[in-house]
């Protein structure tokens, strides 16, 4: 009778909603959980981006969506959060490849972004902190006259953030 009780309390203990915020996979448990997207910090250092806060601005707005699609309840105050999400942009580059055969041409230009994300609890303790890289890429064939500009595609730019911040989003939270 004693073994079938603690068996029962047990149970009720892995599965009860009054449980901790985090599972033992040490994952951050999310149900009715108030995040705050903290400070995102551009610390890229060499590139058409430094220091650029527009950046700075855009992926913390990319980073709350991402969190929301993730059944976050998002708070506009540190205070009133459960958990803290900081990212800082580390590495911003553009790789472009070019292939010429007579007339025929080929341009590859691969937006590369990295990221590091880490999440506090509300008493400020590091929960987990990532490292991130993702890229994007735009290829570019014709047949007649090639263009010299050596400027990318902002397209190519924002979806390599956006994609970036999902990872980031969905890798933390």
């Amino acid at each position: 009778m004693r073994l079938l009780l603690s068996i029962i309390v047990t149970m009720l203990a892995c599965f009860s909603p009054l449980g901790t915020r985090y599972t033992r996979s040490k994952k951050l448990h999310h149900t009715n959980t108030k995040l705050y997207i903290g400070k995102v910090v551009n610390n890229i250092k060499v590139g058409p981006l430094t220091g650029n806060k527009n950046l700075a601005l855009g992926v913390k707005n990319v980073l709350a969506e991402a969190a929301q699609d993730r059944g976050w309840d998002l708070v506009s105050d540190q205070i009133d959060a459960d958990v803290v999400l900081n990212t800082e942009l580390v590495y911003f580059d553009v790789e472009q490849t070019k292939s010429n055969l007579s007339i025929i041409h080929k341009d590859e230009t691969a937006v590369i972004i990295k990221m590091r994300g880490t999440t506090y609890d509300g008493n400020g303790k590091q929960i987990k902190s990532l490292l991130v890289e993702d890229r994007s890429t735009e290829i570019s064939t014709s047949t007649f006259l090639i263009n010299d500009s050596g400027e990318f595609n902002s397209q190519t730019a924002r979806q390599a953030v956006k994609k970036t911040c999902v990872m980031v989003a969905y890798k933390l939270l």
